[in-house]
């Protein structure tokens, strides 16, 4: 079994394996904290000569020399394919391969698995919030809402609780109703 290792630069590396008849170009991709590979299987029958590397304007082109012929393939970042044509070399860069024993499954560390995580404590309930002032205005939350300012006063009941008003206003959008209204003609809140 024949296997040669090219480094693409950038993080990038090609390993070729010819397998009998089958020849499997697999690029890697790594960078810190991720791995990629992609691989490809192509019928090329035995090789002859070692795969040669090339590296041209329009990207990297493997040669690969069979009893059949010439194979080439076109190696990008995201992907490779064979070329019908035979390419131009002639101002290609050579990248070296070296002959390697085998595909190495991963070129990083395995992570150890990850451990998992404690349960949250239950929230702990809200304390009340102490009253609010701000010159002679003063804001209060709990139990009621209750604004005072000079003598002035307002309180609103607790949410989720209903007051039916009684000839007044609408305790939803303050609307003016009267004592025999059963829903507000302006928010259609439902008034008792």
């Amino acid at each position: 079994m024949n296997t040669y290792l090219g480094n693409l630069g950038s993080g990038q590396q090609v390993y070729v394996e010819n397998q009998g008849t089958q020849t499997i170009v697999t690029l890697f991709s790594s960078s810190p904290g991720q791995q990629q590979s992609q691989s490809n299987s192509f019928q090329t029958g035995s090789w002859v000569k070692p795969p040669a590397l090339f590296r041209t304007a329009s990207g990297v082109i493997l040669q690969i020399q069979t009893q059949a012929g010439n194979y080439f393939v076109r190696l990008q970042t995201n992907g490779m394919s064979t070329l019908n044509e035979t390419p131009s070399l002639s101002n290609a860069e050579n990248i070296p391969l070296q002959q390697t024993e085998k595909i190495p499954t991963s070129t990083m560390p395995s992570m150890p698995p990850m451990q998992p995580i404690e349960p949250m404590k239950p929230m702990e309930p809200m304390k009340p919030m102490e009253p609010m002032r701000m010159g002679d205005m003063e804001m209060q939350m709990s139990p009621t809402m209750q604004m005072r300012m000079g003598n002035m006063e307002l309180k609103m009941p607790p949410m989720g609780t209903q007051t039916p008003a009684k000839g007044g206003f609408c305790t939803q959008c303050g609307n003016q109703v009267s004592e025999q209204d059963k829903f507000c003609a302006r928010c259609g809140h439902q008034l008792r």
